[in-house]
């Protein structure tokens, strides 16, 4: 199963200098969706400059298009055209990516931004609706395939001819710049014959950028938390883009230029060039200055690597070359650069030295101390400047304990001032709790927090449209990371941007500005957050009956998926689950409030045809329940009151009515929670959790929305701890069995599973029938294995947040992992047998030290190679082969004692 590689290159994009290949955008549980279109920056009117190209075929020849594989056909026909006479037809196809090329290299100048417009039409009525899009490869060492935009023609309008328009731009030297068009890729084997016309394509240069001068600038927004930086090439510092980072900041690293790499490219040389306009810029503007980074094992000075006789340099001779290094640097900028990133990414991801670090050159030449000498050669060349170590996914528990001890050891000794969290997000995870613990953690330290390389993965890559909900989800999620930022502002002294505007195919627009240099919702997130249409928050509802007039809450409700409110911290905490049957919609609102007021109380909304109208129809509920048992929409046989001891729960049975529960019908949904308060203090503070205009009471249009879906399989781990040997002790068989079954019709390698638990840590063991082992595949997914999937938070969502984890076990016991897994969190061994292999496991849980009663999301998987290309899997509860990126198909496993 070729997943796993998938899912790391999609976590390497976010994290590393690379480009990005476009990827889908998964919509469901925790989606938001937009209401209404955005537009509060005025649009900018750019100039039109004369066409680099115009291709009309008028003239009888290609005009500079190919064949991009060689077996296509293109000819120019008078069969059909857009204007004139003449177009270009493609015949011959055989493959999705087979078409006509245009080259590029030469034709269009980096840096620069173009508008493509190109007409398509069909040469016969197909049998489905048909695509046809527009991507730019670029070749520069790697390859890089980016989609621009594509348009989708229904099967009845095969004569009409179809528009695609795009804008493109590259900021680098390639190899190969071509357009292609072609038809979306499926697979290598997929076969795609489409025979179209191809006119009146045209390039022309965007024209003159020009900035929004009215609109306010973030320096002066933040100018009492922090300042605000971005980070930036060098043409960035020209013209528009000049006048942009000028206007909205007032902190500026360099992307690449400031690197060893760049600034000493061999022995003895050093060019200070783009180092040097970097400070002049920021002179000229009042910006403070970042240095990033004086050792990378990426952008290395390598010539630091070999001694002159091309052997690997000795410790003393590569210690006494950064030093050197170091001291000629700092020295030159001492006073100009006021903060250093001197050594960036030291702790591995995984597969580190025992303290973490990573096994990079420096580490093997040198030994583990390089970091603590570097400091110390910056602490020597400048002791005015700010000294920090920079690292990324500083959310990883593991990764960020390894960071926490090396850095304290380096506080301790005097030679380290602050560190800076790189912070690479994506619209849905790390979660903001897990954010602010790095934070904490760190500030605990007495050092300094700069957020150093802050960008919000879109999931859209760069010359695709960004789509609206999508866009205004970004605003919402830098809104929530600057209102965090803003709550540390003690010890957040930066904030810093990776990014200037979207230009670059590997950050799949993270930025505040678009390529046009307009803002976008992202930037009205923190200028306006009121500007921003409502989103709507998604949940799955599973399918169960609880007891709701029971003294204690039912079980069956630890299954059932949590889902926080938000608003005002005055008001403490809640969370709501909600389950369903034929008969009742059940809603289960647990509050924390410890101090008792008449007037709490729990308010649900309901829109049973989840129509979302402005104002209240037949089909819609108010329900108001207080914490004092009084009720108003409600039956008294219909709702229940709880006192627990971190305050109170509300259970509510709704029924129906004239409208079935039908597997995926979607309810609107909205909670509000009022804490009256004790004496008037906090008094009427409210939570809720869709509509932040709380105007539930009168509309349901912002409501959020519930799925309904059934409840999955169900299993038991049963407290106790066994000794990791592959051998079946007797403490297993009182843990009862679930099975693991072929999804294949011919059939294949199954398994029976059994789990246990004990404190933060979970056992299983797995005994997997597969007489024939074959571990010999080159791709870890292709062996025989089996795949632990968790979901710890049990959100059940369509993507992976941060807590959920792959484990893959070999049948020769080699582990590899993605999501939040890592070496650190597995102890495995495997015994062979006469029916094939027994797996036995421990997984240390990183997000929650479960009790008993408490659940997590769960799957199992078992692959089996059956040589000559032939694969089965099997699978405990999720039919789909996408567990590896998708947690809303898993099953639960229940703690119990």
């Amino acid at each position: 199963m070729n997943t796993f590689k998938k899912w790391s290159s999609t976590v390497l994009a976010s994290t590393l200098i690379m480009t990005m290949l476009p990827v889908q955008q998964p919509v469901f549980a925790q989606e938001q969706q937009t209401e209404q279109a955005f537009n509060p920056g005025a649009a900018t009117t750019v100039k039109q400059n004369a066409s680099p190209f115009n291709a009309d075929f008028e003239d009888g020849t290609l005009q500079g298009w190919v064949p991009r594989i060689g077996s296509e056909k293109l000819t120019v026909t008078q069969q059909a055209a857009h204007q004139g006479t003449y177009s270009m037809l493609v015949t011959n196809r055989e493959r999705s990516y087979y078409g006509p090329s245009l080259p590029m290299k030469g034709l269009l100048k980096p840096n620069t931004t173009y508008n493509i417009s190109v007409y398509v039409r069909l040469t016969e009525k197909p049998a489905a609706d048909q695509t046809i899009q527009l991507t730019a490869y670029k070749k520069n060492g790697a390859e890089s395939w980016n989609m621009l935009d594509k348009v989708t023609i229904p099967k009845d309008e095969w004569q009409q001819w179809h528009n695609i328009t795009a804008t493109f731009q590259y900021s680098d030297n390639p190899q190969e710049l071509n357009l292609f068009i072609e038809t979306p890729y499926v697979s290598e084997d997929a076969v795609d014959t489409l025979s179209f016309y191809v006119d009146d394509v045209k390039i022309e240069e965007a024209g003159e950028l020009a900035i929004e001068t009215d609109i306010a600038s973030l320096q002066d927004l933040y100018q009492n938390e922090f300042p605000i930086g971005a980070a930036v090439y060098r043409w960035q510092l020209e013209g528009a883009y000049g006048q942009l980072l000028s206007k909205h900041f007032n902190s500026l690293t360099a992307t690449y230029e400031m690197k060893p790499k760049f600034v000493s490219p061999s022995k003895g040389v050093y060019d200070f060039q783009a180092s040097d306009e970097y400070v002049q810029f920021a002179e000229q503007h009042n910006m403070g200055l970042r240095g990033h980074a004086l050792l990378w094992h990426i952008d290395a000075a390598e010539w630091m690597f070999k001694d002159d006789q091309g052997n690997p340099a000795s410790r003393d001779l590569l210690l006494s070359r950064i030093q050197n290094y170091v001291d000629t640097v700092m020295k030159r900028y001492k006073g100009k650069i006021y903060a250093w990133d001197v050594v960036n990414e030291a702790i591995a991801d995984s597969n580190g030295d025992a303290n973490g670090l990573r096994k990079s050159p420096f580490y093997e030449l040198i030994g583990p101390d390089y970091v603590e000498k570097t400091f110390e050669f910056a602490r020597a060349a400048d002791p005015d400047a700010k000294l920090y170590y920079n690292e990324y996914f500083t959310e990883v528990p593991e990764k960020r304990e390894h960071m926490y001890q090396l850095v304290k050891r380096l506080k301790d000794k005097g030679l380290i001032d602050g560190v800076g969290l790189q912070s690479h997000y994506n619209l849905e995870s790390p979660p903001i709790a897990e954010i602010e613990k790095t934070i904490n953690l760190f500030a605990g330290l007495g050092l300094d927090i700069q957020i150093t390389e802050l960008d919000v993965d879109s999931g859209i890559p760069f010359g695709e449209k960004l789509p609206q909900d999508v866009a205004v989800k970004q605003a919402y999620r830098y809104k929530e990371l600057f209102d965090l930022y803003q709550k540390h502002s003690d010890v957040i002294s930066s904030v810093t941007l990776w990014g200037l505007q979207d230009e670059k195919s590997y950050n799949n627009q993270a930025f505040l500005f678009d390529s046009a240099l307009q803002s976008k919702p992202a930037y009205w997130g923190l200028a306006d957050a009121s500007s921003l249409p409502v989103l709507t928050n998604r949940a799955v509802t599973l399918s169960g009956t609880p007891n709701i007039k029971a003294p204690k809450q039912d079980a069956v409700w630890n299954k059932a998926v949590a889902t926080a409110l938000k608003g005002n911290t005055g008001a403490g905490a809640a969370v709501f689950r909600t389950l369903w049957d034929n008969n009742n919609l059940y809603v289960l609102i647990d509050v924390q409030d410890t101090t008792k007021n008449s007037q709490d109380k729990v308010e649900l909304f309901v829109d049973l045809n989840n129509g979302k109208t402005p104002v209240y129809e037949a089909d819609d509920r108010h329900i108001t329940i207080t914490r004092a048992g009084t009720a108003t929409g409600a039956q008294p046989h219909t709702y229940h009151v709880r006192q627990v001891a971190s305050g109170y729960q509300v259970e509510v049975s709704i029924p129906w009515a004239d409208a079935p529960a039908l597997l995926s019908r979607e309810i609107g949904l909205d909670v509000r929670v009022t804490d009256a308060g004790a004496g008037g203090t906090n008094a009427h503070q409210m939570l809720y959790w869709n509509d932040r205009t709380l105007s539930q009471h009168s509309d349901t249009s912002k409501y959020g929305v519930i799925q309904l879906a059934n409840m999955p399989k169900s299993a038991k781990a049963l407290q106790g701890t066994v000794t990791i040997d592959g051998e079946k002790e007797a403490k297993w068989n009182k843990v009862a069995p679930f099975q693991v079954m072929p999804l294949n019709p011919g059939g294949g390698a199954f398994a029976e599973a059994r789990a246990m638990w004990s404190g933060q840590d979970l056992y299983l063991f797995i005994d997997v029938n597969d007489p024939n082992i074959i571990t010999n595949a080159t791709d870890p997914w292709d062996q025989d294995s089996v795949e632990i999937f968790l979901d710890e938070n049990h959100q059940r969502t369509p993507f992976y947040q941060y807590d959920d984890a792959q484990f893959r076990i070999s049948a020769d016991n080699v582990a590899t992992f993605a999501g939040s897994a890592s070496p650190g969190r597995l102890q495995s061994a495997v015994k062979k047998t006469a029916k094939g292999y027994q797996v036995e496991a421990k997984i240390r849980l990183q997000s929650l030290t479960p009790k008993a009663g408490d659940v997590i999301g769960f799957e199992l998987q078992v692959n089996d190679n059956q040589g000559n290309n032939n694969k089965s899997t099997a699978k405990w509860n999720d039919l789909t082969n996408d567990s590896w990126k998708n947690t809303s198909q898993y099953g639960i496993v229940t703690f119990s004692k």
